[in-house]
């Protein structure tokens, strides 16, 4: 009958047979994953060269060239004829009531003798 020690060594040596010669040498696999890390930053900087070069084209797009468009807006009426004029009285808030002209009477709830409170 087979122990736990025993199984462990049989699994230990079975897997080391399966294994032998299949796992590449350590440089290969560094110098495969430094070629891959290499070829990745030259595309994504390429990627960003051709975002930035289309926002570029699309901020060029927008921006406005020569005159200003007056579409909505009569240049000579709005140079000449703009004014300032103050609100009037209706757009002020309406008062309901004077808090001034209303003072409430205070109940004193002691009498005074002499100056002192009783």
């Amino acid at each position: 009958m087979m122990t736990d020690n025993d199984y462990a060594d049989t699994l230990r040596r079975t897997q080391a047979e399966v294994e032998d010669g299949r796992a590449p040498p350590f440089d290969e696999v560094f110098a495969a994953a430094a070629a891959r890390a290499r070829r990745q930053t030259r595309g994504r900087r390429h990627a960003g060269g051709v975002v930035a070069a289309a926002v570029i084209a699309a901020v060029a797009s927008l921006l406005p060239g020569g005159e200003p468009d007056w579409q909505f807006v009569d240049p000579e009426q709005f140079t000449s004829d703009t004014r300032w004029v103050a609100p009037s009285d209706v757009l002020l808030p309406e008062r309901r009531f004077d808090i001034y002209e209303e003072v409430p009477v205070l109940i004193e709830s002691t009498e005074t003798d002499g100056g002192a409170l009783l």
